[in-house]
């Protein structure tokens, strides 16, 4: 692949994203070609403050009294425990994107513009932003799920409750008309025209604070995901090197130098293998000195060095910035999945089977938010360590003794591993999902033998 950027190349790679914070009240997410970073301009400041106080701090305020308000039968008090668990503790995320949003802007400008000053595999690129699509979509659609199945949930149990009131005669008591999703409302609303705005109010409520769960964690997988594939471009880049050298040594050559060109090949694909190799050598030999080979040779090596530096400090930064998020994921999923077990087995054993779909969404919605990151973050530290093999594949039996050393260095440091971490407590790998699984059984199993 040639070295310089192709006009095809993909852009904007978060624009699903960036779109869905700036409507959230999130902050105004510039694309990285923008190049402005102002993330709150002139009256979207005032959106964002309205928005963040009636969904974040009063919705998600009252869902957070609704389970210690009152006598609540087991089965609303876990229901509501795992929404207040999994929207209480985004808030600390909430945080990092409001006052780390330029670091956060600096990161993807980095992955989606400085990353081309060097090789690139467009293709790659591309497979990546269609697998965090994906990502994305299936969060969402089990989020969907889980929302649409309370609301259908709660309007059934409305209308059992209209048909029980219409058997009552005027002395009897009326039961308690209930919402699809338990939180604590300060008002009256069991009047037909109150119960339909607050029910609005809630499902709005849930839709806002949903996708800001959803988005958040979709974007931060996402963004990890682009780091991993970086490097597993830049083995590429190392594995490729000598070759592009020689590659374009040979572009640079004029038209009528065509010693041997019966005997030559004329495309670069023709130079594959080792056969190949040599007759490109043998080409760039018959027409430059070899100091000039050593240069070229050199200056590609260099290349990669540069891109490797530049991909570490990206990844450092983003740990630096991102690991207290981390630690809230760790904390919420290990919390948040203990509860919807609860759930779910009281659902099955009860055979309720709408609230049993809805919770089975949501425990699914957990393990993905879990495993997104996890996950990524695995695939990061795996393929940051490969490099380490791909420059051992990188020709360097016929580089000079200087970039050698070079590679030396590079390799040396592409043993460390590269890890995410969550604030320093846990890394962001397999074995943490696993744990975190494991930990979550383990009191949802304390839990079942206490209600027994």
């Amino acid at each position: 692949m040639a070295d310089t950027v192709s006009p095809d190349r993909p852009k904007r790679y978060f624009a699903i994203h960036f779109t869905l914070l700036r409507f959230l009240g999130l902050g105004w997410w510039h694309h990285p070609d923008e190049g402005n970073y102002s993330n709150f301009p002139g009256l979207y400041l005032y959106y964002s403050i309205l928005t963040q106080i009636v969904w974040v701090a009063g919705f998600v305020g009252l869902e957070t009294i609704d389970p210690f308000v009152g006598e609540k039968d087991i089965d609303r008090f876990m229901f509501s425990l795992s929404f207040v668990i999994t929207h209480d503790l985004t808030c600390i995320k909430l945080y990092l994107f409001f006052f780390k949003n330029r670091a956060i802007q600096e990161i993807v400008r980095t992955l989606e513009i400085e990353v081309y000053d060097y090789y690139q595999n467009i293709d790659k690129n591309r497979a990546t932003i269609r697998i965090t699509k994906i990502m994305t979509a299936s969060f969402v659609f089990f989020g969907w799920i889980t929302i649409g199945n309370t609301n259908v949930y709660g309007t059934i149990q409305d209308l059992k409750w209209k048909r029980e009131v219409a058997l009552l005669n005027d002395t009897e008591a009326r039961p308690l008309r209930t919402l699809p999703q338990p939180i604590y409302i300060p008002w009256p609303y069991q009047t037909d025209e109150a119960y339909i705005s607050t029910f609005v109010l809630e499902t709005v409520g849930l839709l806002w604070t949903g996708h800001i769960v959803m988005i958040i964690d979709t974007f931060i997988g996402s963004v990890i995901l682009h780091m991993s594939s970086q490097f597993a471009i830049l083995q590429e880049a190392f594995m490729t090197a000598y070759e592009r050298a020689l590659l374009k040594l040979v572009s640079n050559m004029p038209i009528d130098n065509d010693i041997n060109d019966n005997l030559m090949p004329t495309k670069n694909e023709d130079y594959i293998g080792n056969t190949g190799l040599d007759k490109l050598e043998v080409r760039v030999k018959s027409f430059y000195t070899g100091k000039q080979i050593e240069m070229a040779v050199e200056k590609s090596i260099v290349n990669c060095l540069r891109q490797h530096q530049l991909l570490i400090s990206c990844v450092e930064k983003f740990r630096v910035t991102y690991s207290y998020g981390f630690m809230t994921q760790l904390l919420s999923s290990m919390a948040a999945i203990c509860v919807v077990m609860v759930q779910v087995s009281q659902d099955a054993s009860s055979f309720k089977s709408i609230r049993l779909v809805t919770s089975l969404a949501f425990f699914m919605a957990m393990i993905i938010q879990l495993a997104i990151q996890c996950f990524t973050a695995n695939e990061l530290t795996l393929q940051a360590e490969r490099v380490s093999d791909a420059i051992m594949q990188s020709k360097w039996e016929c580089m000079t003794p200087r970039v050698r050393r070079y590679l030396l260095v590079a390799m040396m440091r592409a043993q460390r591993p590269l890890r995410l971490t969550a604030a320093g407590f846990a890394y962001m790998d397999n074995r943490c999902f696993l744990a975190i699984m494991k930990a979550a059984y383990s009191y949802y199993a304390v839990l079942s033998q206490k209600e027994v």
